[in-house]
């Protein structure tokens, strides 16, 4: 029974720190900051900043410790036994090399290897201090004594998920010069033991500018077209058959020129100019004209009635295949129009001969396919 109490001890003492899971969302221009308190035996805690940054040009991710107190942190996973010589820091001993005047010296202070977990302190391991999952470690000169210090990652451009685990933070203070040495103190700060589960929130249009440039050429492109086209026919009326064959030909020719986008992005300002693109190839297909022949052609009046019964049901065709409001209005605008000014016209000239009745009921089919349809 006592050995599995004094296992339990010992287990107790070396997790004594709980592990902190906290969830962090980087962007490039919101990074991350918190101020953490690292107790100490004697006086008040020391208080150390944690950053992260996303850097989305470099595709890094960094982190940085900032404290008044000068920081000391291992690399790599040490115990006690290789770092330490008796009272010294050997870090001539560690496996990756560290900068610094190679006079100075480096020794444990009294409470430190008190502070350590019991009993076998001479194994207590030391952890690297900052532990990625996912991210790519980029070269970092390491000096024993910092102000601060920054550790910068690689990540991948197909995952945005990531975790980084703070761990053994230990503080450097100058007890003494001697020559050209000097002698400083290691106080063991403590394992931060946090988490962190990085998400990164990636700017959608980073990386677009070309594309986002084009598209908006494209589609101020089409405004000046159908600006043009629409100011060409700007009354809505053309007074001669000619003249109708040429709009619909240039209407025509406009829809090729211009052909409608597919392309959809999750980037606003690209995704605004493809819409905006698209609702101009609409605006141009929407555009109609009413034939008026002059009043000493009023012979032709069948020509006339035929040509607006026509227009009447290419607008109802185009009316039910939109689902934009306002195309929609305007294209029931323009067949009441047409329809006022073609019974004006049967009104005026009335229906004597066979084919001008026929026209007539032509033209009523389309009224009533109108009224039915375009309600």
């Amino acid at each position: 029974m006592r050995k599995y109490t004094f296992i339990f001890l010992c287990l107790t003492t070396l997790t004594m720190v709980a592990q902190t899971t906290k969830p962090v969302t980087l962007s490039d221009k919101t990074p991350f900051s918190e101020e953490l308190t690292i107790p100490q035996p004697k006086g008040d805690g020391v208080k150390v900043t944690a950053s992260l940054q996303f850097d989305e040009t470099a595709n890094t991710v960094s982190v940085t410790m900032k404290s008044e107190r000068k920081l000391f942190v291992f690399w790599e996973e040490i115990s006690y036994h290789k770092a330490f010589k008796h009272k010294r820091l050997c870090t001539e001993k560690l496996s990756y090399n560290m900068t610094g005047n190679t006079a100075d010296q480096f020794h444990r202070v009294p409470y430190f290897y008190k502070a350590l977990p019991k009993p076998h302190r001479k194994k207590h391991i030391f952890h690297a201090w900052a532990e990625p999952k996912g991210l790519k470690p980029m070269g970092t000169p390491r000096q024993i004594i910092n102000d601060s210090l920054t550790q910068t990652f690689a990540v991948s451009d197909t995952t945005d998920v990531y975790s980084l685990r703070l761990r053994d933070i230990l503080f450097i203070d100058e007890l003494k010069q001697k020559g050209a040495a000097r002698y400083y103190g290691i106080s063991y700060g403590m394992d931060v033991n946090t988490e962190y589960q990085i998400t990164l929130q990636r700017n959608p249009c980073f990386g677009l500018d070309p594309q986002i440039v084009a598209a908006q050429n494209a589609r101020d492109a089409v405004i000046r077209s159908y600006d043009a086209f629409k100011s060409i026919y700007t009354g809505g009326v053309v007074n001669s058959e000619e003249g109708e064959k040429l709009f619909h030909q240039l209407q025509d020719a406009l829809q090729i020129q211009f052909p409608v986008s597919e392309d959809s992005s999750a980037c606003a300002d690209l995704q605004d100019a493809h819409t905006q693109y698209n609702q101009y190839i609409d605006s141009i297909k929407a555009l109609s004209v009413t034939l008026q022949l002059p009043a000493d052609e009023r012979s032709l009046n069948v020509k006339i009635i035929l040509a607006n019964s026509r227009t009447i049901d290419n607008n109802v065709t185009r009316w039910l295949s939109t689902k934009d409001y306002f195309e929609r209005s305007d294209l029931a605008d323009q067949c009441r129009a047409i329809i006022t000014d073609t019974k004006d016209m049967i009104f005026q000239n009335g229906a004597r001969t066979e084919e001008e009745k026929n026209a007539v009921a032509v033209f009523k089919k389309a009224e009533q396919y109108f009224d039915r349809t375009c309600r």
